[in-house]
C-alpha cells in the first residue's frame, strides 16, 4: 500500500517524538530522568522528541517500558495520528504544535503560514480609538 502523500519521514519522526514527549510528561518524568532509567542520553531523547534524531525498536522499547507504556500503544497512537482520524500524542500547546508543523512543511508553506499569522495578530493588534479633549456634562 502506498503512503499518502503527506506522509514524510519528517512526520513520522515528528509525531513519534510528540507521543513520546506527551508520554513522558504523563508520567512525570523529567527528560533526563527518563532518558538515565532507558540507558540513553538526555540529549539523544531531546533530539528523538523533537523529531531530529531516528530511534532503533531496542531502544523504543527502552523509553516505553521506562514510560511504562508498550510499544503497541505508541504504535496504535502514531498510526491514529498519520490515519488524520485522530491527533493522538500531538500536544495540546500551541507552540509545540507549531515545531511540529515547521518539521513537516516546507519553506514556502511555512512562509506562508507564517504571514497569515503575522496578518491575523495585526488585525487584533488595532488600538481602540479614544477621544481626547473635554466632552460635555450629560453626554
Amino acid at each position: 500500500m502506498a503512503s499518502a502523500h503527506s506522509e514524510t519521514p519528517e512526520l513520522v519522526l515528528a509525531m513519534l517524538g510528540a507521543i513520546l514527549r506527551r508520554r513522558r510528561e504523563e508520567s512525570g518524568r523529567t527528560l533526563a530522568e527518563a532518558a538515565e532509567a532507558a540507558g540513553i542520553s538526555p540529549g539523544f531523547l531531546s533530539e528523538v522528541e523533537r523529531g531530529r534524531k531516528e530511534m532503533s525498536i531496542e531502544r523504543l522499547a527502552k523509553v516505553a517500558t521506562t514510560l511504562g507504556v508498550a510499544v503497541a500503544t505508541i504504535y496504535r497512537e502514531l498510526a491514529a495520528g498519520l490515519d488524520g482520524m485522530e491527533m493522538a500524542g500531538l500536544p495540546a500547546d500551541p507552540h509545540q504544535q507549531l515545531r511540529l508543523a515547521a518539521t513537516v512543511l516546507d519553506p514556502v508553506a511555512l512562509r506562508t503560514v507564517a504571514e497569515f499569522s503575522s496578518y491575523l495578530l495585526m488585525r487584533q493588534a488595532v488600538p481602540q480609538q479614544r477621544r481626547i479633549g473635554f466632552q460635555a456634562p450629560g453626554r
